[in-house]
């Protein structure tokens, strides 16, 4: 494996830049993670007690005839749980999803300034075009 010098201070910017970029966004994923977990502990809690409000409903009910009644009334509030789960697993998601871009755009200029600045230091400056020269890469 090749290695890399560490007297450059441009390489050694670009790389700072490069772990920098990865440990934001690695703690956003491992926030966000989380908080989707703890968003489905809550629902599946909400979801055992009405499962379990729902079993005693359809207990209590005398005539078979309101067994369907109490089924579709007893339902109502599972549904809506599931509905403000999924409100919030979509408000996680894309508050995730923003700063992972967020931190992606700029990370990524910082990133592309410091290996340009890298690219001119090791070939000697600027190509003859006016664009950055790449040299290659012993």
């Amino acid at each position: 494996m090749p290695t890399f010098p560490t007297d450059n201070p441009a390489l050694q910017a670009q790389l700072n830049t490069q772990v920098d970029l990865f440990t934001q966004m690695s703690r956003h994923a491992v926030d966000a993670a989380g908080q989707i977990g703890e968003l489905n502990l809550r629902i599946m809690r909400q979801i055992f007690d009405d499962s379990i409000r729902y079993g005693r409903a359809l207990a209590a009910c005398k005539d078979p005839f309101q067994m369907g009644a109490v089924a579709m009334r007893e339902t109502q509030p599972t549904v809506e749980h599931l509905r403000a789960w999924q409100g919030e697993l979509m408000k996680v998601l894309g508050a995730g999803t923003a700063a992972l871009a967020r931190d992606a755009n700029d990370g990524g200029w910082q990133a592309a300034r410091g290996a340009e600045s890298f690219m001119q230091a090791g070939s000697g400056g600027a190509a003859p075009d006016g664009k950055a020269a790449h040299a290659p890469v012993r």
